[in-house]
């Protein structure tokens, strides 16, 4: 698991993208960084817990070809 130290003003949609490339994965984050909820903007030094979480890639399923 890793972390990061916010510095002031960062926001915690932004971190959590920056570290994962999407969102989906934010209630996960969350499960692990209880003391952050109700906090969107972060204040220096605040810890954001960050686990390994492994990722499926999206596939698109093909309905038809002609359609």
């Amino acid at each position: 698991m890793n972390r990061y130290v916010a510095k002031d003003g960062d926001r915690l949609d932004k971190v959590i993208y920056d570290n994962y490339k999407t969102l989906d994965v934010f209630n996960s984050v969350m499960v692990v960084n209880t003391h952050l909820f109700g906090k969107t903007v972060l204040s220096a030094g605040d810890i954001v817990h960050l686990p390994t979480i492994e990722q499926k890639p999206k596939v698109r399923e093909l309905k038809s070809l002609w359609n």
